[in-house]
Parts: structure tokens; sequence; C-alpha cells
């Protein structure tokens, strides 16, 4: 495996993570109404939301370095 997929999954796992524990800070909100997972929420949710930007920014960089 080359570098260009390694970092592919560490991007993905990046946002995998972002989601899981967007969905964990979202589950706690809901259940204690404590505004500090709100907080938690959002910022993780802008990570992984940059995370997919950078996935596919990246994607496309490979991809015209690749073209002969």
């Amino acid at each position: 495996m080359d570098l260009y997929h390694f970092h592919r999954v560490l991007i993905a796992s990046t946002i995998l993570f972002c989601l899981g524990f967007g969905a964990y800070a979202y589950r706690h909100y809901t259940n204690t109404g404590d505004t500090g997972y709100v907080a938690v929420l959002l910022a993780t949710a802008a990570i992984g939301v940059s995370a997919v930007c950078y996935l596919v920014y990246f994607n496309r960089k490979v991809r015209r370095l690749a073209k002969p």
C-alpha cells in the first residue's frame, strides 16, 4: 500500500471518528440538556466537514498528478 492510500485511510478514519463522536455528543445533549455537548457537536461537525473537503481536494490533486 503506497502512501496515498494510507493518507486516504487516515482521513476516512478521521471522518468516521467525527461522526461517531458527534452522535455521542448529541445523545448526551438530548439526555442531559447540557449545552457543552452542543459545542462539542458543532466542533466535531466542523472538523468532519473540513476532513471531507480535504479528502475531495486530495483525491483531485492525486488524480491530476497521475495524469501523463
